[in-house]
């Protein structure tokens, strides 16, 4: 029987891969996910933060007020920046993963050409992720580790379609849980570290008497770069899993 994989073996298999072809890993990542989230971070105001009394119907009613109608002004800069987000995790996705060994040019074009399936699969994983880390973080960061190599599913076999991408996910990933998810916890306390005192100097810097937009761009660029290294991080740990039949 294989040994179960550790997470130090987890973490160094997809360290190898990302190492092998980082500079195409990065050229895509930083034109296609990360410049999207950093423009988001830049033209959109913060979403409205909680009332100090959540108890209060009055002061909840003011906060979902002030949720829609900033929904209705940034909404949809966030949304463009996600697909087009999507599109690059798609298109690494597609390199690492499809056999056929494509090209920059031709995964650039496959993943446009598939960009619905790929942004429904994010859709549908994004579901059962984001109700986990509602609860209480840890499911969440479980349901991620369980679903990772769903992108990387969908990119190697498209015949498959999503749901075919679902179950093989969660078959590559059986017996590995615990180790992906090791991985995936730290990727995510990683980005927690980083992304807190940056969202509080953020919210600092944007205060009318504390504007200086040098230091809000630096700023959001470290948020937006926080973000892509966590979605890089999980993708390369999905590539691991998928392509690992019979351990990592």
């Amino acid at each position: 029987m294989t040994p179960r994989p550790s997470f130090a073996h987890v973490v160094a298999a997809a360290w190898r891969l990302f190492r092998r072809d980082r500079e195409l890993v990065l050229r895509i990542a930083g034109a296609l996910v990360f410049l999207p989230a950093f423009a988001a971070q830049l033209l959109c105001d913060p979403i409205p933060a909680l009332p100090a009394a959540p108890r209060d119907p009055v002061a909840m009613q003011a906060w979902m007020d002030a949720v829609v109608a900033w929904g209705q002004g940034n909404a949809l800069f966030y949304l463009v920046a996600d697909v087009i987000g999507v599109y690059g995790l798609a298109t690494l996705a597609i390199l690492l993963a499809a056999p056929s060994r494509p090209t920059v040019g031709e995964a650039l074009r496959e993943a446009g050409r598939r960009l619905v399936p790929f942004a429904l699969l994010s859709l549908v994983v994004a579901v059962p992720v984001g109700l986990g880390l509602w609860l209480f973080v840890l499911p969440g960061l479980y349901a991620q580790a369980r679903f990772a190599a769903a992108t990387p599913a969908l990119a190697a076999a498209p015949g498959e379609g999503i749901g075919g991408a679902i179950t093989a996910s969660l078959r590559r990933t059986r017996g590995r849980g615990l180790a992906l998810t090791a991985a995936i916890v730290t990727l995510f306390l990683a980005q927690w570290l980083l992304a807190v005192p940056l969202l509080s100097a953020d919210e600092w810097v944007r205060q009318p008497s504390n504007l200086n937009p040098p230091v809000l761009a630096l700023i959001d660029a470290g948020l937006a770069a926080a973000a892509t290294a966590f979605h890089l991080g999980v993708l390369m740990i999905g590539v691991v899993a998928y392509r690992s039949s019979k351990g990592i």
